[in-house]
C-alpha cells in the first residue's frame, strides 16, 4: 500500500490513506502563493495537523510503499514528528 510522507521544515508526517493528496497539494500551493495560510490534513497516528505554510518553508512529498502490518504499527506507535529521529525509526 502506498503512503504519503510529507515533510515541512524538519517535521515529517504520514498522511492518512483517506486524505486526498491532490487537494492537499493544491492547498499547499495556494497557501504559498497567497503569502501564507494554514493547511489541515489527517495523519497516521497524530490526528489532524494544521500547519502554517509560507513561501519560505520547503515542503517535500514522497510516496512510500508499506504493508498493512506496517501501517497498523504506525497507527499504534506513531513515528516521531521530528525528521532527525526518523533515522532510528524503521518504517
Amino acid at each position: 500500500m502506498n503512503i504519503t510522507k510529507v515533510s515541512f521544515d524538519g517535521q515529517t508526517f504520514l498522511l492518512d490513506p483517506d486524505q486526498n493528496l491532490s487537494e492537499t497539494k493544491r492547498a499547499i500551493v495556494s497557501a504559498a502563493r497567497d503569502g501564507s495560510d494554514f493547511v489541515d490534513f489527517r495523519t497516521i497516528g497524530h490526528g489532524t495537523v494544521s500547519l502554517l505554510v509560507t513561501p519560505h518553508v520547503p515542503v517535500r512529498i514522497q510516496i512510500i510503499d508499506r504493508t498493512e502490518e506496517q501501517i497498523d504499527r504506525m497507527q499504534a506507535e506513531p513515528p516521531p514528528i521530528d525528521a532527525s529521529e526518523w533515522k532510528e525509526w524503521d518504517y
